[in-house]
């Protein structure tokens, strides 16, 4: 459940509103690391879910979590993708058992707009899927990403909290970079997420 989670996957297509509530940092993994928004220093906490288990209101609340329990599962050629959902999540009831409940298909069997939304949304998520593997190969390939750590004060009186089992891009490393190697990443954008990746580290772990 969000409630307890504290890290929440990303889309490099929401580093830059993400970063203005979470620090943003990378899966500990070798191979198919992925973007985390952290949501709180504490495991098995989320800072972002009030205690009725709804996201706090005006903060963001990641497309991972916007588009449960449906996700688009490309097909082996990648040329279609069909919609998938959780049958055990608790949000798709039958309609007699919810009167409130906004329903998926219309008398005839077409979908309604309720479905149609949650469609856009899987699309959105899948193409930024693509764009988020791109990132990271690259990332990767140049071997930038580091474990890293951190601690921070709860209370006055107790112990800092320490994190770890995350990565983060190693800044001195990527400046580094061929000039080539940087002019590229400009040019897809790489650099600016780069850049808003590490803004979030300096200033949201508080």
């Amino acid at each position: 459940a969000a409630q307890a989670a504290n890290a929440v996957p990303l889309g490099v297509s929401e580093f830059v509103v993400a970063a203005s509530h979470f620090p943003i940092v990378f899966s500990p993994q070798e191979e198919n690391a992925f973007p985390i928004a952290v949501t709180a220093i504490v495991e098995g906490r989320n800072l972002f879910v009030n205690e009725q288990g709804q996201w706090l209101e005006g903060s963001y609340l990641p497309a991972w979590l916007r588009r449960y329990p449906f996700w688009l599962q490309p097909d082996a050629d990648g040329q279609n993708a069909q919609l998938s959902f959780d049958p055990s999540a608790g949000h798709l009831v039958p309609l007699q058992e919810a009167s409130d409940a906004r329903p998926l298909f219309d008398y005839q069997g077409q979908a309604n707009q309720a479905l149609l939304a949650v469609v856009q949304l899987c699309k959105l998520c899948m193409a930024d899927a693509q764009q988020t593997h791109a990132f990271m190969q690259a990332v990767q390939q140049h071997q930038l990403l580091i474990p890293r750590q951190v601690s921070v004060p709860l209370t006055a009186a107790a112990a800092p909290y320490t994190l770890s089992g995350f990565r983060a891009i190693d800044m001195d490393r990527y400046r580094q970079l061929p000039d080539a190697v940087l002019a590229e990443w400009a040019r897809n954008g790489w650099a600016a997420l780069v850049a808003v990746h590490d803004m979030s580290m300096q200033h949201n772990w508080q």
